[in-house]
């Protein structure tokens, strides 16, 4: 079994950078656990280079869709083995917990927790929706009547929801909630859908601190380069 990881990026280059890293931590615990896992990054800038030095696969393309680039990386990761698939954004962060044990074939992963971060601080999410916050871990048996391009093409927001209308059958979903911070989304100021959108519709606690609550689950450099990759974003934009 193969997982391959689908992610978008555009610029933040040092949130990716670090973002990345953390995921080169989760396919070596995976790698472990005797799962084999890969990343391709979908982008048209540096973050391509980004992606070389940690051996990840690269897909070209220009930011003009979201959509498209999320069906590209599908794509690809389907042609090159993927029996699962996840979506994950170059701005997340997840725990390899989440994953282990691997769910059963013909099953989608989903948590229903999600944290949010900026600077100084953190929401815990509460996703109560059946299909969760993701990151989806998709069946590529699923993705096959889509021809693995489930998204809308063109598309710059809501690409989930669309992948998920895109797979056209009935989904089996199994919600996995290890821990309230297993699902880690960081939001500076350039971003779709800004900290406080998801805090009011789904937020159910707040943290003023959110790095020591982090560094109990994540590997401390990784959280210490987040928090100067965050509070320096708002130091520009002040």
């Amino acid at each position: 079994m193969t997982i391959w990881f689908v992610t978008p990026a555009w610029r933040r280059y040092d949130l990716s950078a670090v973002c990345f890293d953390q995921r080169v931590d989760v396919i070596r615990t995976l790698a472990a656990n005797g799962i084999e896992a890969r990343c391709v990054v979908v982008a048209d800038d540096e973050n391509l280079d980004l992606a070389r030095e940690r051996d990840f696969d690269v897909v070209e393309q220009n930011n003009d869709w979201l959509g498209r680039k999320f069906n590209d990386g599908i794509e690809y990761a389907c042609r090159n083995g993927a029996s699962r698939v996840v979506p994950i954004g170059s701005d997340s962060w997840i725990d390899p917990a989440y994953f282990l044990p691997m769910i059963p074939r013909f099953h989608t992963l989903t948590s229903g927790l999600y944290a949010v971060v900026t600077a100084d601080r953190m929401a815990e999410c509460d996703v109560t929706d059946a299909k969760g916050a993701g990151p989806y871990v998709i069946d590529r048996m699923a993705l096959r009547n889509s021809h693995f391009r489930p998204a809308r093409d063109e598309i710059r927001r809501g690409v989930d929801g669309s992948t998920i209308r895109g797979i056209r059958r009935q989904l089996r979903w199994k919600h996995r909630d290890v821990h309230p911070f297993q699902y880690v989304g960081f939001r500076g100021e350039t971003f779709l859908t800004p900290y406080e959108t998801l805090r009011d519709v789904w937020g159910v606690r707040e943290h003023s601190d959110p790095w020591p609550i982090l560094a109990e689950h994540y590997p401390l450099e990784l959280v210490e380069r987040a928090r100067v990759v965050l509070s320096s974003q708002v130091q520009v934009a002040a």
